[in-house]
């Protein structure tokens, strides 16, 4: 269950979500709610993407989904995105329309098979999973260009953490014919380019000061990444919105 859902993913959903409300609202219930109906939304988006990877699975992973194969998918995916519909309701009247962004973006991230275009993936993830950082960031506040300012920035961060994702699984997703970056382009210029793309966000976070917990592990990152560790690289994306919830938090 907690694979069909890609658990982990949507943790980090909701850390990302409560980082975009925490840099610009007050701590109250709301950061909870905001943040739990991000998690909802994201994991309904992943449960229904499963139904649409069948022939991806039987490859990387030599069997489809047990819920999706039991025809279980359909209800899961339905209660997830109700969840966090209502969910949203409880917010105030403006973040709906930022929660059925969040919704369209999951549901046709499968049904137009985002994924098998070259670099169009990795720019909808970057800027699709940051909608939750968004979603918080909006909940008791007003659209802005700061607001927009830290969403790019998000967008950066996930963007990168995408691409290094693709570079983990270069192997199996060159035997499956899988067009990521890095079989593309290759597994050498895709690391330089992420190379690049960590010096931008260092950059910028040092910029954006709020987020300069950031730093260390956009650092890690490089290190791990040089040193060809790349399950480690990837891991520090996920921990540093974590950290960066904490940060705000205290």
């Amino acid at each position: 269950m907690l694979d069909f859902i890609r658990f982990r993913i949507c943790l980090t959903i909701f850390f990302t979500s409560a980082s975009g409300y925490l840099l610009f609202n007050p701590v109250g219930l709301n950061l909870l709610i905001a943040a739990l109906s991000s998690f909802f939304v994201f994991s309904g988006g992943y449960a229904y993407n499963n139904i649409f990877d069948r022939k991806e699975d039987i490859i990387n992973r030599g069997r489809i989904n047990p819920f999706v194969k039991s025809g279980k998918s359909y209800p899961i995916v339905f209660l997830c995105f109700a969840a966090g519909f209502l969910l949203s309701l409880l917010l105030p009247p403006h973040s709906i329309p930022f929660f059925i962004l969040m919704l369209g973006a999951n549901i046709f991230y499968s049904l137009l098979r985002i994924k098998r275009y070259t670099l169009l993936k990795n720019l909808y993830t970057g800027f699709g999973i940051s909608l939750a950082f968004l979603f918080g960031a909006i909940t008791g506040f007003e659209l802005n260009v700061e607001v927009m300012a830290y969403y790019f920035l998000m967008s950066l961060l996930i963007f990168i953490g995408s691409v290094i994702s693709d570079l983990r699984d270069y192997d199996g997703d060159e035997k499956a014919g899988i067009n990521t970056i890095p079989v593309t382009f290759g597994f050498h210029k895709t690391k330089n380019m992420v190379y690049i793309l960590l010096a931008l966000l260092s950059f910028l976070v040092v910029f954006f000061h709020r987020v300069i917990v950031l730093l260390p592990f956009v650092f890690a990152t490089f290190i791990y990444l040089y040193k060809n560790k790349i399950s480690f690289a990837h891991s520090f994306g996920g921990l540093s919105l974590i950290a960066l919830s904490i940060w705000l938090l205290l």
